[in-house]
């Protein structure tokens, strides 16, 4: 059945997709309804959020012409860089040129469930990373500057669209978290090369004890990451377990993080 496409200024585009945890009759109608409205649009593949499904869910037409479903779909890998002329279906008579990797490498799962892995470059590669990319919300216009998405938003109203673009409508709260504990650990980092320097004791003191409270509070930052991080994919429509795989292997890599750096400290920069 061919489905609406949703149009700007709608923000549901905006939705980050729910991963699909239900491999099933619900989803073999979703798909076949993607490519109904594909073939309608003749475009050349389509992400469910563009259907206002929010579920991450791609389908597209390969260059040979033959169907290819992306489900869950995760880029491991991007390689080199290129410029790609891009336009939308949501975007009506809008052509903007966008940066992409010339090559990608992701992981994706097929109807029934099983993984697979595959890579893609050139003009392939790069429809596949902007459909990818519906499924974390947004469009490649949030790509875009300042001043070229003002000017995006007045070519649209022209034509009757009024409306703009959330600039960070694609980055997730959470980001905040590990901004912080980034930049609390990388300084921490920094003064484990103290000892390699003349450098007083009372200097080594102090470092030590900043060493703890970057430690103490990047452990309450992964907590608050990682709670934050499962209350924010609960309130996603359909999914109440939303990438926590995802989000949990995050926690658990700068919980490891700290741990090394904390022991590093104790052992080089404790003057004790």
């Amino acid at each position: 059945m061919v489905k609406q496409i949703i149009l700007y200024p709608d923000e549901r585009i905006n939705i980050a997709s729910a991963d699909v945890r239900h491999f099933n009759d619900e989803l073999f109608t979703l798909i076949d309804d993607m490519k109904d409205t594909i073939e309608s649009h003749n475009a050349e593949g389509l992400a469910a959020i563009q259907i206002a499904i929010p579920l991450s869910v791609v389908v597209i037409k390969d260059p040979e012409g033959n169907w290819q479903e992306f489900i869950n779909p995760r880029v491991l890998k991007g390689e080199g860089k290129a410029t790609s002329i891009e336009t939308s279906l949501y975007l009506p008579n809008i052509k903007e040129e966008i940066p992409r990797y010339e090559k990608i490498t992701f992981i994706y799962q097929d109807r029934t469930g099983k993984q697979h892995s595959m890579s893609a470059e050139g003009k392939y590669g790069f429809l596949l990373q902007r459909k990818f990319d519906y499924t974390f919300g947004g469009t490649f216009a949030n790509k875009l500057d300042r001043k070229n998405r003002k000017r995006v938003e007045k070519n649209l109203s022209i034509s009757g669209a009024t409306g703009e673009f959330n600039a960070n409508s694609t980055i997730s709260k959470r980001e905040y978290f590990k901004s912080v504990m980034s930049k609390l650990l990388f300084f921490e980092a920094l003064t484990l090369f103290a000892p390699l320097f003349n450098i007083k004791e009372e200097t080594l003191t102090s470092f030590y004890h900043y060493d703890i409270f970057a430690s103490i509070a990047s452990l309450l930052l992964v907590i608050g990451y990682w709670v934050y991080a499962k209350y924010e994919a609960s309130r996603v429509i359909s999914c109440t377990g939303c990438q926590v795989v995802s989000f949990t292997a995050v926690a658990i890599k700068y919980l490891l993080i700290i741990i090394i750096l904390f022991i590093g400290s104790y052992y080089l920069v404790n003057p004790n």
